[in-house]
């Protein structure tokens, strides 16, 4: 039954069980604030990544709907948020992908932290900061204003590193402002044979079928019940995967919220099967609100 004043939701395409094993490189090998030399995309001119060459034009924010390339050099601030008694910092946030970029979990690719890495073009001093993998967002420690170069690395717990992001432009710090750096997407090796769901989702008007970002229909996250155990992805990500599932069969739902948990757009409960050593692609669920 659809939760009051929620919309309908529908699943586009035919769910699989599927095992994806990877034996590549991560994003990088490239040394501290260097080109890596197999890029998976760029930090965008926005402060966001975009997927890609990281290479092109500046683009548009991927956390609210943009998919352009990303900038090739210069200095190109991400978006700040100031207030009188802020700390001067980075944010971040972070996704994991497979080599077929569906989304896969901390877990299943043996991520233990992800590192921010950030160098003071003025002085060349670096401070670093580490934050657990399976958090998904981080903000850095006290910075001076100034104009600095970002890092990313996705280790794990013997500290190796997994995957690695590298800006291949600078962020400016300002006196009383949050610069936030955007959503970053991390490809890395799917290692573990942990069963979990994965998905995607899109967005569109009800009444004229025309696509929607998060931002047009004031949607925050995306919610899949699975039994009585739920799971949260903020909705700009576009997609998501579970924490690991014990083989068995579950009554799934998946909710739009807003800000406030309020449901935007829900679907029909499905029964969904775990089996062991597979994942379980649901597909793209289509949300279709008012």
């Amino acid at each position: 039954m659809l939760a009051p004043m929620a919309s309908a939701s529908r699943v586009s395409g035919i769910a699989k069980s599927w095992w994806v094993a990877i034996a590549v490189a991560g994003l990088g090998v490239g040394g501290c604030f260097g080109n890596p030399r197999h890029h998976h995309g760029g930090f965008d001119g926005q402060g966001g990544y975009t997927p890609g060459d990281g290479q092109g034009g500046a683009g548009g924010n991927p956390s609210s709907g943009g998919t352009s390339g990303g900038t090739s050099g210069g200095a190109s601030g991400g978006g700040s948020h100031c207030a009188a008694d802020a700390t001067p910092s980075f944010t971040v946030r972070w996704s994991l992908e497979d080599r077929a970029r569906q989304p896969t979990t901390c877990s299943a690719v043996g991520g233990a932290t992800m590192d921010l890495d950030v160098l003071d073009v003025a002085t060349s001093q670096v401070t670093h900061d580490t934050f657990a993998c399976d958090s998904f967002a981080g903000t850095s420690a006290a910075l001076a204003p100034g104009e600095y170069s970002v890092a990313m690395r996705l280790r794990n717990a013997a500290g190796d590193l997994l995957s690695e992001a590298i800006a291949p432009t600078t962020y400016r710090i300002d006196a009383g402002c949050v610069t936030d750096l955007g959503l970053v997407p991390f490809e890395a090796n799917v290692t573990a044979t942990d069963p979990y769901i994965t998905l995607s989702w899109t967005i569109d008007r009800v009444l004229t079928g025309a696509a929607l970002t998060c931002a047009d229909a004031h949607a925050d996250k995306v919610a899949l019940d699975a039994g009585t155990t739920t799971f949260q992805w903020p909705c700009a990500t576009g997609k998501g995967a579970t924490a690991p599932l014990a083989p068995g069969s579950y009554d799934v739902t998946i909710k739009l919220l807003d800000a406030t948990g309020t449901p935007l757009s829900v679907t029909p409960t499905m029964p969904v099967t775990i089996t062991a050593g597979q994942l379980k692609a649901l597909g793209t669920v289509i949300f279709d609100v008012n």
